[in-house]
C-alpha cells in the first residue's frame, strides 16, 4: 500500500509499505478511501513532536471500508464504512457508555475502568 512516511523535520515521502495484518484480536484493518491531515500532522512535519521517529506513517483521520477484523471485534464487519477519528475509545468503559468517549481511560486499547 502507499503511505505518507515521515523522515524528519520537513522531510516526507509517499512510499510503498507492507499491507497491515491483524496482530491483536481487537484489531481491524480499514482500506482508506479518503484522508486528511490535521494540526498534529503539521506539527510532526515541522519537527515539533520529537517522539515521532523517522519511518513513522502519518495520517490518523480518514474515512474507509473495513476489510478484516480480529476475533474479538463484535461491532464491525468487513464491508462496513467507518470514520477513523483522531480520538479513539474502548467502547466499554463507563465514559464510553456515558457518551464521553474522549475521556476513555485506555482509549483505543480497551479499558479497565468499567
Amino acid at each position: 500500500m502507499n503511505a505518507l512516511v515521515y523522515h524528519g523535520p520537513g522531510q516526507r515521502a509517499w512510499e510503498e509499505v507492507p499491507d497491515p495484518v491483524i496482530e491483536e484480536p481487537t484489531d481491524a484493518i480499514v482500506r482508506i478511501d479518503s484522508a486528511t491531515i490535521c494540526g498534529t500532522d503539521l506539527h510532526i512535519l515541522k519537527g515539533d513532536v520529537p517522539e515521532v521517529e523517522p519511518g513513522t506513517i502519518l495520517g490518523h483521520e480518514a474515512v474507509g471500508t473495513v476489510m478484516e477484523v480480529g476475533s474479538a471485534v463484535t461491532t464491525l464487519e468487513p464491508g462496513d464504512r467507518v470514520l477513523v477519528s483522531c480520538i479513539t475509545s474502548c467502547g466499554r468503559c463507563r465514559f464510553c457508555r456515558k457518551g464521553t468517549t474522549a475521556s476513555a481511560a485506555a482509549a483505543g486499547a480497551g479499558s479497565s475502568d468499567t
